[in-house]
């Protein structure tokens, strides 16, 4: 038996059979998941106001990451609220049983049998007078039981009423978005994979499933598509890679090869459009990471939406992508410590628990083997300290 369901069907094997796992479960989850809401949220509010991130909007970021704490608070009193009466329940709940069972095992002492019903009967012979006497003590018997196991039911449903009242406002619960008004937004902390204001377009979503498809496992590090030339695995292929989940997503080759021999012209980007030159088959915005970089920006197919700098990986937020405004489908530009040069792109896929914390997701072609929904700090020293800084390009895909 989990539950008392009203004194007037409540019989003495459901008393005897009631134990309380449907309050103690539900106390350990609520109190653990309220904890981990607090823990979780707290945690991201003091990386946001401790990056490095400057302007407008780290502001936006910090005040939202602020509201989302005290928004989570309230939801975890909530639950707090609820364990607690789950808790208190259980405890009195066996206190009430055992209140009914000792005064059954005294009935049963004295000679007097307890019925299902809890009716306490005299099987034994006695004198009249004496009959008397033990008919006066079952009622007594009967009387107390019967006080008893509606106080029992009574505990049960103050109890029940106690929860709902505290899950109550729950109900519809949700983080109030605020209306957007610039480019920059603060990331959305509560969805696991980050969500734009509005529904992933078709476009990204093709986008994001050809990068996921071909970015490699954990079985197969360097998988590539074999439609395409893979320039290395040495960190080659990554704008290569990203320019191909551009076209995944919509984007149209720009010029035919024709007009630029040496692949150098600014406002090309193609890959064995057109006519095929030996040596021309592709665009250097194809493939080099500044020049794609440069034609994205400078064509209005993309903007850039944040920097940051990268002293040390330990320094970086892990959300800064997410946070500057960056859409799954978007890409991450990382200038190396050297010179300050672009040499690495990656596509920015959403967001995951990593190593108990909620990291941002990058998709690439890159040295080693974290190229599927690897985090998007490099792990490499050549991309951090220095001139070492990164770019977070908003993508405006077709249709959008």
């Amino acid at each position: 038996m989990t539950a008392i369901t009203g004194a007037t069907t409540l019989t003495r094997a459901d008393v005897e059979a009631l134990d309380v796992a449907h309050l103690e479960t539900p106390d350990n989850h609520w109190s653990t998941t309220a904890q981990r809401w607090e823990s979780t949220f707290e945690s991201l509010h003091t990386q946001t106001v401790g990056t490095m991130w400057e302007g407008a909007g780290y502001d936006a970021a910090a005040a939202r990451a602020w509201d989302d704490v005290v928004t989570v608070r309230g939801a975890a009193d909530c639950l707090h609220a609820a364990a607690s009466a789950a808790r208190h329940g259980a405890g009195d709940l066996i206190w009430a049983k055992r209140q009914v069972l000792d005064t059954i095992e005294e009935a049963e002492a004295t000679g007097f049998t307890v019925g299902q019903d809890f009716s306490v009967t005299d099987q034994s012979w006695t004198m009249l007078r004496a009959a008397q006497t033990r008919q006066a003590q079952a009622k007594a018997f009967a009387a107390e039981i019967s006080e008893r196991v509606q106080n029992l039911a009574r505990i049960d449903g103050e109890t029940a009423a106690k929860i709902t009242a505290a899950l109550a406002p729950l109900d519809g619960f949700n983080f109030h978005e605020a209306p957007e008004t610039s480019t920059v937004r603060s990331v959305d902390f509560k969805t696991g994979p980050a969500n734009p204001a509005q529904p992933l377009s078709e476009a990204r979503r093709r986008a994001i499933e050809y990068a996921d498809r071909w970015a490699g496992s954990a079985a197969d590090p360097h998988r590539a598509n074999p439609d395409y030339e893979n320039f290395g695995d040495g960190g080659g292929d990554c704008t290569n890679f990203a320019s191909q989940v551009m076209r995944a997503g919509g984007f149209k080759d720009v010029g035919d090869g024709i007009d630029d021999w040496h692949r150098g012209d600014a406002d090309d980007w193609y890959y064995n459009n057109g006519l095929h030159f030996p040596g021309n088959d592709r665009s250097n915005t194809w493939s080099v990471a500044q020049a794609n970089r440069d034609f994205i920006v400078n064509s209005g197919r993309g903007e850039v939406v944040g920097t940051s700098p990268m002293p040390t990986r330990a320094a970086l937020d892990p959300l800064a992508p997410s946070k500057a405004g960056l859409v799954p489908g978007d890409l991450i530009y990382y200038h190396d410590e050297a010179t300050g040069t672009i040499n690495h792109t990656a596509v920015y896929v959403g967001q995951e628990m990593q190593n108990s914390r909620l990291v941002d997701v990058v998709d690439q072609h890159a040295n080693g083997d974290n190229n599927f929904h690897n985090d998007w700090m490099p792990d490499g020293p050549g991309f951090t300290g220095g001139s070492a800084n990164v770019e977070f390009v908003h993508l405006h895909y077709p249709g959008e």
